[in-house]
């Protein structure tokens, strides 16, 4: 990865671009037309959780190049997997990092965000299997917050400020 802080906020513009095209967008459907609104709502919570494992390995992998070399990197590289982001399967990856940062993590989400991954991976296990018709669960609104403020810890605490490249990343 030649320069994960650039990748990272090219991403980052890329789900936010999608997002503002999904507000544009459902002003314009017609109210007899309201399955189109809620395809668009299931199709932004599977970006969504798509963007939030892409932005985890693409910030992870810049971390592990930057702080090893060698045969260390080439295994921590060979180690990484970024599974469906459940909170517990997020805070067992990120503790292969050091110990605090589950901790940091959790404390950062609170009840609120942690609820919300919890429903935006079943809601993407539904939706990618053909069960999920529509709902409450489908706000993407909500889901958008979440992977800001995932977004923002992540950089925050794995990109370094000395970095160079795109601007950090700008909460609205």
């Amino acid at each position: 990865m030649a320069d994960g802080r650039r990748e990272a906020h090219r991403l980052w513009q890329g789900i936010n671009d999608e997002y503002t095209r999904y507000l544009e967008a459902i002003d314009y459907i017609p109210s007899h037309a309201l399955r189109h609104q809620e395809d668009m709502r299931r199709y932004l919570c599977l970006r969504f959780s798509g963007f939030l494992e892409k932005i985890t390995e693409v910030i992870l992998v810049d971390f592990i190049e930057r702080k090893s070399g060698g045969p260390v990197q080439v295994f921590a590289l060979g180690e990484l997997r970024v599974p469906n982001l459940s909170p517990e399967k997020y805070e067992k990856l990120l503790g292969k990092f050091g110990e605090e940062y589950p901790v940091r993590f959790r404390s950062h989400l609170g009840i609120v965000h942690r609820d919300a991954l919890f429903d935006l991976l079943d809601v993407r296990n539904k939706v990618a299997h053909g069960s999920l018709q529509g709902g409450a669960k489908l706000e993407p609104a909500r889901y958008f917050r979440l992977v800001e403020a995932i977004y923002d810890w992540l950089f925050a605490e794995f990109i370094d400020e000395s970095a160079t490249g795109a601007p950090p990343p700008v909460s609205r």
